[in-house]
């Protein structure tokens, strides 16, 4: 596990989201994006921005998902640390 700030790559943003049972539009909205945002970033479609692909890590991270790198990338979910609950 990282112990600084980990930048969860896109496949890993998505499987968090599915993984907490948010839908495209409830990640949009706790991430500050519009819904198409959210779909466009998943499909990689587009290159993101970093403040994109930042405000829904964060938005992840409230719900309580961990994500690590190093010789395991990926991620969990600690309830403990949810700051919304799930």
């Amino acid at each position: 596990m990282s112990t600084g700030k980990v930048r969860a790559s896109r496949m890993d943003l998505k499987a968090a989201r599915v993984r907490v049972g948010l839908d495209q539009a409830q990640l949009a909205r706790a991430a500050g994006l519009a819904r198409e945002t959210v779909s466009t970033f998943e499909n990689g479609k587009v290159p993101p921005h970093e403040s994109t692909r930042e405000a829904i890590q964060s938005a992840l991270e409230a719900r309580g998902i961990v994500f690590t790198n190093g010789d395991k990338p990926g991620f969990y979910v600690d309830k403990t640390k949810a700051d919304i609950p799930t």
